[in-house]
């Protein structure tokens, strides 16, 4: 599967914010209040519990770097970010819209504008493995025919034959 990254306004120009922008600022604000609200209602957790979350999230292993492309984007506060996501993601604000801004501190700050970079990491080549028809030093293949391994066979089996015989003399 082939994933052809988008890109949206150019985040190291000059950016003016659009309605569309300060809707979707608002309403990332208003859902991230609507989260703290329940978490406020909730009931507190036992040890226990937070025991058997924290081993649920242990057992998840993240994917390997490789899996992730970095993003260049421009926050709604106007910052400029580098951040990751899954190289699945054709875009980094599907999924999770808004991030935090590591200068300001804004939380939610939706991305505004952004493009792709690249992968974080390159995936480990892959072994080398001989293959069947390597040439040896004298430049003649070392695959050799059915009749080739039935002589051998045959002159094995002759020398086990013989080294029996005398070993029982």
């Amino acid at each position: 599967m082939t994933v052809e990254y988008e890109s949206y306004g150019l985040p190291l120009d000059e950016y003016q914010l659009s309605r569309a922008d300060h809707r979707r600022q608002s309403e990332a604000d208003e859902i991230a209040a609507w989260v703290e609200r329940q978490v406020a209602k909730a009931p507190p957790w036992s040890e226990e519990r937070y025991q058997q979350l924290q081993a649920l999230l242990d057992s998840h292993t993240a994917p390997p770097p490789w899996e992730y492309m970095r993003w260049r984007v421009r926050l709604y506060c106007g910052h400029i970010q580098e951040i990751e996501r899954h190289c699945r993601d054709a875009r980094p604000d599907r999924g999770t819209q808004d991030t935090r801004c590591s200068e300001c501190g804004k939380n939610p700050s939706v991305i505004v504008a952004f493009e792709v970079i690249g992968a974080v990491a390159e995936p480990p080549k892959a072994p080398k493995t001989k293959s069947q028809n390597t040439t040896s030093r004298r430049g003649r293949t070392s695959r050799r025919t059915k009749a080739d391994l039935e002589a051998e066979n045959s002159a094995l089996r002759a020398e086990v034959e013989r080294l029996r015989r005398s070993d029982t003399k």
